[in-house]
């Protein structure tokens, strides 16, 4: 049984990635653990969404961002922009998530 990741919508898939896309294009960051693991984490969230446009499009571009010549690790940046809006992606997450479960104090 495939397990169900938090909450997430199309929207806020696109929104992260548009903030993310400035990064892609500069060289320090492209190819970075901290910008690709995002990159993994919004593929990996559209997997579980349902088929639509939007969601192709956003997979092909986000594939495509993920296509790097030559990986690495860390550089320690400060702050770590990939690393800050990963952040605020999974607490928005979490929040669609808790806002879509019923009150367990209901009844």
């Amino acid at each position: 049984m495939q397990e169900k990741r938090m909450g997430a919508d199309l929207p806020l898939v696109a929104a992260t990635w548009m903030a993310l896309q400035p990064l892609v294009g500069e060289e320090k960051c492209s190819g970075c653990e901290c910008l690709q693991g995002a990159l993994v984490e919004l593929r990996l969230t559209l997997d579980e969404l349902p088929e639509a446009p939007e969601r192709a499009r956003l997979l092909a571009d986000i594939g495509a961002a993920m296509q790097v010549g030559a990986p690495h690790a860390c550089l320690g940046c400060e702050p770590c922009n990939p690393g800050n809006i990963l952040a605020d992606f999974s607490r928005q997450q979490q929040a669609q998530a808790s806002a879509a479960q019923p009150c367990c104090d209901a009844g």
